[in-house]
């Protein structure tokens, strides 16, 4: 806990400074020029900051008629934000001495930027297992967020990537530590915290769903796999990695257990609710009905096909996110809706999916892909992307 006389300074998430009871803080609505140029001030309290230098980060892309000027009015500003927060002896926290600007030295000041980088390196140079458990547990707890998540500047971004990583691999070496003693419960803990910070890291979503499955969570571990799956293809449009998907299969062969009653093992494999639409699975799902069909032919000679549908612009101008969703949304309906029943599908990637189809002759496998790329013309009204699709005859094994 922060000691009565000095000065808490958080900058790992909201910008914040304390003293006691006394608080400053951005939820206060504080922001422009003043604000920046007193985080900017405290993020570089090592130094004495020349006046060039500010003008030159507060007016980079401005005309500033007298920017010397300026920075005196922004700096009477930044102090009076700082007036709830007096000294001891009535100075000012930011100080303007010979043409230079300035952390005050006098006053004892701590910054959670300073106490998260020490517990990270001291973790780095730790020998001692418990110590490094203890240096990490520190660095993450000061993590509250990414640096000066409020402030949008260019001077901010290199930093907040630097300190976002270390957070990020501080997350995954205390989880790997929790995982070694087999407490899962404080890795999906830990992980829940961290993708809310970090939403793209297919490692951290990995340790979270292997936890969950551990903890004997199997169902939340299957519902996180799926809401992963969903966020990398629509926002970021990456397919999941292949240790994922193993990861997928584990955890459902898991979900089987002892049963003697086979009306209930019976009722476990039943699809409930309304039955519409083609049979739509996971990719690791749809390799083992692969390999199923293909055993099948062998006995029985009849001819599946393999099918592979594609979205492609249709010019060399990129199609935004969004209306790639959408057209992806509108290409699944469109295979569920045109396919049987009986017919199996599975997303292959961003923009593609596979499809098996039971056909007697080549041309009937060809009619129904056009009725899948017309009725996905009547419901994608923009002219900007392709269906495009191959096929090939699954060869008995």
């Amino acid at each position: 806990m922060p000691m009565e006389k000095e000065y808490y300074i958080t900058m790992l998430g909201e910008f914040k400074i304390c003293r006691g009871q006394n608080v400053v803080t951005t939820s206060a609505g504080r922001s422009g020029k003043s604000w920046n140029l007193l985080e900017y001030i405290i993020a570089n309290r090592a130094r004495h900051l020349p006046h060039s230098e500010l003008e030159e980060l507060l007016w980079d892309e401005e005309d500033s008629g007298n920017p010397a000027g300026a920075l005196k009015v922004l700096l009477h500003r930044a102090r009076k934000s700082l007036e709830s927060i007096p000294t001891d002896n009535g100075s000012n926290l930011v100080v303007l001495k010979h043409g230079e600007y300035y952390w005050n030295e006098d006053v004892q000041t701590v910054v959670d930027v300073d106490l998260f980088v020490c517990a990270y390196e001291s973790f780095l140079n730790a020998t001692d297992e418990s110590e490094r458990l203890n240096r990490l547990q520190t660095a993450v707890g000061l993590y509250k967020g990414d640096f000066l998540a409020n402030n949008n500047a260019s001077w901010v971004i290199p930093l907040s990537s630097g300190y976002h990583k270390m957070y990020v691999n501080a997350v995954k070496k205390l989880a790997d530590i929790y995982a070694e003693n087999a407490d899962f419960t404080s890795v999906v803990s830990l992980c829940e915290e961290a993708v809310s910070i970090e939403g793209q890291d297919e490692e951290l979503y990995y340790r979270l769903i292997y936890a969950l499955y551990m903890s004997g969570r199997q169902e939340e571990a299957l519902d996180r796999y799926r809401h992963v799956t969903d966020l990398f293809y629509s926002r970021f449009a990456i397919t999941p990695s292949d240790e994922l998907k193993d990861l997928y299969k584990t955890i459902m062969r898991s979900t089987r257990k002892m049963e003697t009653d086979i009306n209930v093992i019976k009722d476990n494999l039943t699809e409930h609710g309304d039955v519409t639409g083609a049979f739509e699975c996971e990719y690791g799902v749809f390799k083992d009905v692969y390999q199923l069909e293909a055993r099948a032919c062998a006995r029985n000679g009849d001819s599946i096909y393999l099918c592979l549908v594609t979205l492609e612009a249709k010019t060399d101008e990129e199609i935004s996110q969004k209306n790639m969703n959408r057209a992806i949304q509108h290409l699944e309906r469109a295979i569920s809706e045109t396919l049987r029943k009986g017919d199996v599908f599975s997303r292959f990637s961003v923009v593609q999916y596979v499809i098996l189809l039971p056909a007697a002759a080549y041309e009937n496998v060809v009619s129904v892909l056009k009725r899948i790329t017309s009725a996905f013309n009547r419901k994608y009204l923009k002219k900007d992307i392709n269906v495009v699709w191959a096929m090939q005859p699954i060869e008995p094994k």
